[in-house]
């Protein structure tokens, strides 16, 4: 024990710049607890939730005792950001070992270790950060720990990715060194009840990463009296009353209506009045389970309901049909649940009667919260939809991104895409500022959700009337057109977006906040330029 105490390990986030705004890194907390329950000293740095620059970073790291070995939470979209921390953490202290994990080092090991890391690993972490931080202050060999890779005279080398870790009940309660940076933001407080999802959603990075290990089952859930005596815990100790359960899906089998009324008596049990926050599937839903969440303190939702024509529902390989996702709809909007409504309307072969469908369905249920009517299905790497689009030579990789980009077939739909993307990309900082307090979600006062639902509808009407406008142009229209019927519409409409981007404002500041996303990068640029391209 007294050897372990003598090295300090640090886990960090890089800094980064998002259109969302900063949450909790909860991966970090479940690593940091493991590692001190086996006597290690931890020091855990979130730079996104915390605001932190790189060296801000390493100046806390350096606080105290330095580091023998870090450990960097990374997601392919912020690669530059880890490996200029990775750079400046080698210059401070020497060639210390850095280890990187996450979703980014789980579909590029290689890319990661060419850029500088010591090893990789792929899939969870918790089951093996002992035994990987042991091999490396040791100097033993890591080939036989599972899901760790590293390079060896420029050969990848390493196991199949770790296998999941089966009863959550095992792992510690994740170390809330952060927290008070989460709770000053007002941001709902994290906690994990189950990992994976049943789903088979062919887009899905979840479903890929989860399929990496796929011996066992991808769902695992944690047992009620843990969960509870977690959310106890936060409660008793840091007087948390709105949690934002980051599950991927938080209603798989065998979680049924006996199993929610059984969640519910023992929130009730202590007494415990809380808000909660949840990802469900639509066909996870019934009037009963509905029911009984809201009762419980149920506040708010995402739901991937992705597309309402049946033919699209198909190619994304989606579990749920139209009707299960209409159902889930109702349900929500009648109990007023705050809905997230995930919403894909492109893919390659996206038609214009579909396009028609999905509209005449968003303008009849309303309720729902999107993040616009620009969406597209990500071409992300490790994905069944990718690998088939790169099969079938339909793939344009993105060197710089994850998400890689396709052709649109039907000529009409791809100018209604292009349209409709310069529309969202004019105002999308507005957009993402007014969803992003109901649903990351912001923790205000109660009549304030009101006023942002509010906002938000204003925001969709301009949306869906704007919807309705391209598909009439793209009909009646030459496509030499396209671009200066958007700019006219935009122009019409910047007034309506000044004045909601100054109600936001005031929103936020009678609550406290600030708003420190960026435009969101995925975007790109306001007009493609390139429709006649062939592909």
């Amino acid at each position: 024990m007294e050897v372990f105490m003598a090295n300090k390990i640090g886990l960090v986030t890089p800094p980064s710049q998002s259109h969302r705004t900063a949450e909790e890194t909860l991966g970090l907390g479940y690593l940091g607890a493991e590692l001190r329950a086996h006597g290690y000293d931890v020091c855990i740095v979130d730079g996104w939730l915390q605001s932190l620059s790189t060296d801000e970073i390493l100046d806390k790291l350096d606080s105290g005792t330095r580091p023998s070995v870090v450990g960097v939470s990374s997601y392919w979209s912020n690669i530059g950001q880890a490996v200029e921390l990775l750079t400046a953490l080698r210059k401070r202290f020497g060639d210390i070992p850095v280890i990187c994990g996450g979703y980014g080092p789980t579909f590029h090991e290689r890319v990661f270790l060419e850029k500088g890391f010591t090893a990789v690993v792929k899939g969870e972490t918790e089951h093996i950060i002992v035994r990987l931080v042991d091999a490396l202050l040791s100097g033993k060999c890591l080939e036989l720990i599972p899901g760790v890779f590293f390079l060896k005279a420029g050969v990848l080398n390493g196991t199949d990715c770790s296998q999941p870790v089966q009863d959550l009940d095992q792992l510690e309660f994740p170390s809330r060194d952060t927290l008070q940076s989460a709770i000053q933001q007002k941001n709902f407080v994290h906690v994990c009840t189950s990992r994976g999802c049943d789903g088979h959603c062919n887009f899905c990075s979840v479903f890929s990463f989860a399929a990496m290990a796929s011996r066992q089952r991808r769902w695992r859930q944690r047992s009620i009296r843990n969960i509870v005596d977690e959310i106890r815990s936060l409660h008793e100790r840091f007087g948390v009353t709105h949690f934002k359960f980051v599950d991927d899906s938080f209603l798989e089998s065998p979680r049924d209506l006996a199993w929610v009324e059984h969640f519910c008596r023992e929130l009730a049990r202590y007494s415990l009045q809380i808000k909660f926050r949840t990802q469900v599937r639509a066909e996870r839903l019934n009037q009963e389970v509905v029911h009984t969440l809201k009762e419980a303190g149920w506040f708010s939702t995402s739901i991937g309901v992705e597309n309402f024509s049946r033919a699209a529902l198909r190619r994304m390989a989606k579990s749920a049909s139209r009707e299960d996702n209409i159902l889930a709809v109702e349900l929500l909007t009648a109990k007023k649940i705050y809905t997230q409504m995930g919403l894909i309307l492109f893919d390659p072969f996206t038609t214009m009667d579909e396009l028609s469908e999905n509209l005449g369905f968003l303008q009849k249920y309303r309720w729902p919260v999107t993040k616009g009517v620009f969406t597209e299905m990500y071409a992300a790497e490790g994905t069944i939809f990718s690998r088939n689009l790169d099969r079938n030579g339909l793939l344009r990789k993105d060197p710089l991104l994850q998400n890689h980009s396709y052709w649109i077939h039907n000529p009409r739909a791809r100018r209604a895409y292009d349209m409709l993307k310069a529309w969202h990309r004019s105002h999308s900082v507005v957009y993402d500022w007014v969803i992003d307090s109901l649903t990351a979600p912001k923790v205000l006062i109660e009549e304030d959700y009101n006023r942002v639902y509010v906002l938000f509808s204003r925001l969709q009407a301009l949306d869906l009337d704007f919807f309705e406008k391209v598909l009439e142009h793209v009909v009646e229209k030459e496509i030499e057109t396209d671009h200066a019927f958007v700019q006219e519409v935009v122009a019409r409409s910047a007034e309506t977006y000044t004045s909601v981007e100054s109600k936001i404002e005031g929103v936020y500041r009678s609550n406290g906040l600030s708003y420190m996303a960026v435009p969101n990068p995925f975007l790109g640029q306001a007009w493609s330029g390139d429709t006649n391209e062939s592909r």
